[in-house]
């Protein structure tokens, strides 16, 4: 399915699954969120800031803008409140924008170049499902990471997310 409802709560499941991350990030003391650990990002907070860089480089692929970014470890805010507000500015700014596409926009194949300077190209329905799939990716490193401090993960799952909402379908 490739219309906006689809895509929006995909977007919506994301942005829940952030808040989540983010409300359980914040209880730990902050040399455990920066600690840097056996894991693809290094720490807690790289990997949020991580899900931020992306979500700026694909919105500007989107938007056939370049961005500035050279480091999928990028540190856009050391201070994990500046990085929750940017965050959820950043989900609500894609979201605003993907309310706005219509089928042919959707559909229409985007050029992209990764920072490693590999190109293709991806109709922009992907690109919008890939930043749902990716932060889940991520979310389960950090999900990890929070076994080692020992502290309780959280349940991310869409069936969780939809329980919550009360989601009728």
């Amino acid at each position: 399915m490739r219309d906006n409802k689809y895509l929006l709560s995909l977007l919506d499941y994301n942005q829940w699954a952030n808040e989540k991350f983010f409300d359980r990030l914040m209880e730990l003391p902050v040399e455990e969120v920066t600690k840097e650990r056996e894991s693809q990002m290094k720490s807690m907070l790289v990997s949020m800031n991580h899900l931020l860089v992306i979500d700026k480089v694909w919105l500007a692929h989107m938007k056939g803008e370049k961005h500035s970014f050279t480091s999928l470890q990028t540190m856009l805010h050391e201070d994990l409140g500046e990085l929750r507000a940017a965050k959820a500015a950043m989900d609500v700014e894609i979201r605003e924008y993907v309310e706005e596409l219509d089928d042919a926009a959707l559909e229409e194949v985007v050029d992209y170049e990764l920072m490693s300077g590999n190109k293709g190209q991806l109709p922009r329905y992907m690109i919008i499902t890939h930043l749902s799939v990716h932060g889940g990716y991520h979310r389960g490193f950090i999900g990890d990471m929070f076994g080692q401090v020992p502290a309780p993960s959280i349940g991310q799952d869409i069936p969780v997310w939809a329980r919550e909402k009360d989601l009728r379908f």
